[in-house]
Parts: structure tokens; C-alpha cells; sequence
């Protein structure tokens, strides 16, 4: 029997327990564990990514901006396509070691904070600051805004994790994450509409301040995740009886690969989504296709991400293995993708319905990739270096693919050569096959983490993590 925690403990952040029976511990999956869906964190946490989306986006957004209305030269642009991507990786690398030193709770605070002064450091660069200064402080804004709201994600994905029974937790990181596609077709409504740069600023202003203020209310109501207070020795129960209190008596996750090719997937498979992500999603349109798809692309994209999110996340994520899921995301984006390539490369096409069609299509293993990743990225590291292991994922991941944007896109904003589509594209093309091995790779030496207890990985572990906490 797990006891409840201790009313009088001084520690906040502790959330008392559910007491298990037997008859709820004999069921599998969680589904008899007597836990409730913590709806609050669910809340909390897709505010968050919401917020992420529109972040993630704010760099293309307001450099595009930026360069239409002579804020900045046009030769700076690519910047906007790199640098909060680039920046995003440090912050991923810095949110994860507070999220295991501090919490996750804490970790996704002080991520918010910085979003804003990302923000306030923009509005100063475009409204009030020098010629000689705008450039430097949106570079400053870029940068800001990137390493917060990219590492953002590396709390989101370990407490949603930690925090929800086993047959719902694959749903639910991928739903949960389908918030930031959400925030990247919103951000670019400005843009499409042509709207006045004093409006555009005011649109993406008000963007941050309404996902923020919802956030730090809901925030409010959740508490830190049960497993990792545990593990630091801040709960009166050990770290299995955490797991078995919210998952029941589901099949743990047996973790029989090792650390450095859990990794080397992880990094591979990333690298490829995000590349994926930021070409397909902004370099298309703006550096390679005509009229408005510079805008159009991303808005349909980020909201057409959205319902397909929505639509695996509850209908099919639990209901196929993980590794089969990912070998379909993967392969899709390289068929999908090598179908635009042969058709832009055989016709020189550079707009019309087709062109709309496919790369609309392209945003469907867009976002299974994406899922992908935000699932397989907490299941497979155990709780005590969870955000530690994927920060340093995400460090990879995104940095990689920034400096692949930036090398992709510099001759184009600089006056010289574009770099022709039948080189850009090959090189994408390329990257995305190497992600579609890496799939199959993990799919013959990986393991299954579906609707499973990552009580596994845990277990994994010598005693050296209770005994430490023992200490304490």
C-alpha cells in the first residue's frame, strides 16, 4: 500500500498520492491506478507550447517584417531563419539542468520569464532604439526568445512523462505539443495580411502576453512531478511506488539499449525533423516559391499541424507500436518530400495548386515526426537525468539544423546566387533518408515503450539514486 504523503510537509511542490488497492494494482496500463487525468498540468503545459509555437516562429516572422518595412537590411534576414534555432540549443542544454536541479516546474518559470524579456528588448529595438542600435538588439530579442522558448520544451516533455498513466501518455505528449503548431499559423496572420508594421508588432505582442497570462494562471494550479520529487527524496515513497500509484500494474519498460545508441537515434531522427521543420516550413516559400507562399505556407501548415495532431494523437498513437509509428512518419516525409522535389525540379514550377498541395501534404509527417520526438524523447532516459539527457538532445537537434538553414539561405539574402533548389533539395532529401534509417534501426535494436511503465528505466538504475536520496 503506498501512503499518502504527510499534510504537514513544508515542501510545496510535494503532491500527496493516491492510495493503491490491490484490485487497482492488478490492472494494466494505469487504467485501475486511482489516478486522476492531471488536466491542470495538461492545461498548463500547452499553454506553454503554444507559446513555443509562437517563439519558435517569431524570429522568420519579425525578420521578414523587419526587412519588408527597412527596420533591419535585407541581408541580415537569414538570421531570423538560424539564430533562435541555434540559440534554442544552448537554451534546451541550460532549461534541462534546471529541470533536474530545480524541478520542472521551476524550470518552465524561469523559461516564461525570459520569453518576455525577449519581448520587451524587441519592442525597444523597433519602436524607440537608435539606426546604429536596431540590429544589435534584435539579434539580442532573436536570441533571447530562441533559448527560452525552445528549451521550454525540455520540461514540457519530462513532466508530461512523468505525470500521466501509461496508456495515456503518448496521447498525450502528442496532443500537448500540437499547441506549438497552433502558435506557428497564428504568428504568421499578420504577415499574409499585409498589415502595417506597428500592427504586426502589436499582433505579436499580444500573441505572447494572452498564452503567458494564461499560463501563469494555470501554472498556479500544478504541482512538481511526482517522480522526480522522489527521486530528489522530496516524497515520503520511493520512486517505484510513484510509478505503480499512477500507472498501476502495467509492463514496465525494458530498457535493453544502450545510452549512447539510445542517443545517436535521438539525434538522427531529430535532426531530421527539425531540419524538415524550418526548410519546409519557411525556406520554401520565402526562398524558393513565388507570391504569397512566404506567408501562406506556415499559416496553412501550423494549422492544418494542428488538426492532424489532434486526430493521431487521440485516434492513433496508442494504437500502433511506437517504433511502427515512427517508421511511418519518417517514410512518409521522404516520399512526400522526394514527390516535390521530382515535380519542381522537372517542371521549375515555383506556385500554383500543386505546389500548395504538396508541401500542405509535406505538414502531415511534419507533425507525426514532431510527435514522434516528443515521445520517444522522455520515454527512453530514466527520471533522475531525464531533462539532462534530453536537453542535450535537444541541444543537437536544433542547433544542427539551424546552421544547415543558415548555410542553405546566406547567399540569398546577401545578393549573391541563390543556391539552386536542385542542390538545397537534394541535401534535405538526403538528411530526411538518413532519418528514415535511423527508424529502422531503432525498430531492430530498440525497445517499445507503448503503454508502458517507465518504471523500467528507473529500475535500470544501481541503487545509487535512492541511496543518494536516502542521504538527503
Amino acid at each position: 500500500m503506498v501512503q499518502p504523503n504527510s499534510a504537514s510537509n513544508s515542501n510545496p511542490a510535494i503532491e500527496p498520492l493516491t492510495s493503491v488497492s490491490n484490485e487497482s494494482t492488478s490492472k494494466n496500463s494505469g487504467v485501475g491506478s486511482g489516478m486522476k487525468y492531471p488536466w491542470a498540468i495538461f492545461v498548463a503545459l500547452a499553454m506553454g507550447m503554444l507559446v513555443f509555437g509562437v517563439a519558435e516562429s517569431f524570429g522568420p516572422a519579425a525578420f521578414f517584417l523587419s526587412a519588408k518595412y527597412n527596420f533591419v537590411p535585407y541581408r541580415y534576414a537569414f538570421l531570423g531563419l538560424s539564430l533562435p534555432y541555434i540559440a534554442g540549443g544552448f537554451g534546451s542544454l541550460v532549461a534541462g539542468g534546471l529541470a533536474d536541479r530545480i524541478g520542472r516546474r521551476g524550470s518552465f518559470m524561469v523559461s516564461s520569464g525570459m520569453i518576455i524579456i525577449g519581448m520587451i528588448v524587441y519592442e525597444i529595438a523597433t519602436t524607440v532604439a537608435s539606426t546604429t542600435a536596431i540590429v544589435p538588439l534584435l539579434v539580442i530579442s532573436f536570441i533571447l526568445v530562441g533559448f527560452a522558448a525552445i528549451g521550454i520544451e525540455v520540461p514540457v516533455f519530462s513532466m508530461m512523462a512523468e505525470s500521466v498513466p501509461a496508456h495515456m501518455r503518448g496521447k498525450s505528449l502528442a496532443v500537448v505539443q500540437n499547441f506549438g503548431n497552433i502558435g506557428v499559423g497564428i504568428t504568421f496572420i499578420p504577415v499574409l495580411l499585409n498589415l502595417t508594421n506597428g500592427q504586426a508588432n502589436l499582433s505579436i505582442i499580444i500573441l505572447f502576453v494572452g498564452p503567458l497570462s494564461a499560463l501563469f494562471i494555470a501554472w498556479a494550479l500544478v504541482k512538481e512531478s511526482m517522480p522526480w520529487n522522489a527521486v530528489k527524496g522530496r516524497a515520503k515513497v520511493s520512486v517505484d511506488q510513484v510509478w505503480r500509484s499512477q500507472d498501476g500494474n502495467t509492463e514496465s519498460v525494458k530498457a535493453n539499449t544502450s545510452l549512447r545508441a539510445r542517443f545517436l537515434i535521438l539525434f538522427v531522427i531529430g535532426i531530421a525533423q527539425n531540419t524538415a521543420f524550418v526548410f519546409i516550413t519557411y525556406t520554401l516559400g520565402y526562398n524558393y516559391f513565388g507570391g504569397n507562399l512566404y506567408a501562406l505556407i506556415p499559416l496553412t501548415g501550423g494549422l492544418f499541424m494542428g488538426i492532424v495532431g489532434v486526430v493521431a494523437g487521440l485516434v492513433f498513437i496508442e494504437r500502433v507500436s511506437r517504433k511502427g509509428f515512427v517508421i511511418f512518419s519518417y517514410s512518409s516525409l521522404f516520399v512526400l518530400f522526394l514527390f516535390l522535389w521530382i515535380y519542381v525540379l522537372a517542371t521549375g514550377a515555383t506556385n500554383g495548386l500543386l505546389i500548395i498541395v504538396l508541401t500542405t501534404l509535406l505538414f502531415i509527417p511534419l507533425e507525426t515526426t514532431w510527435a514522434s520526438r516528443a515521445m520517444l524523447e522522455p520515454e527512453l532516459f530514466p527520471t533522475h537525468r531525464r531533462s539532462t539527457y534530453v536537453s542535450i538532445v535537444q541541444f543537437v537537434v536544433w542547433t544542427v539544423p539551424g546552421l544547415i538553414i543558415a548555410g542553405l539561405t546566406y547567399q540569398y539574402y546577401v545578393g549573391m546566387p541563390t543556391l539552386p533548389f536542385s542542390i538545397a533539395g537534394t541535401i534535405v532529401l538526403a538528411i530526411f533518408l538518413l532519418g528514415l534509417v535511423a527508424t529502422l534501426a531503432w525498430r531492430r535494436m530498440g525497445f517499445e515503450t507503448r503503454a508502458k511503465s517507465l518504471s523500467g528505466l528507473d529500475n535500470a538504475i544501481p541503487n545509487k539514486v535512492e541511496e543518494s536520496a536516502a542521504k538527503k
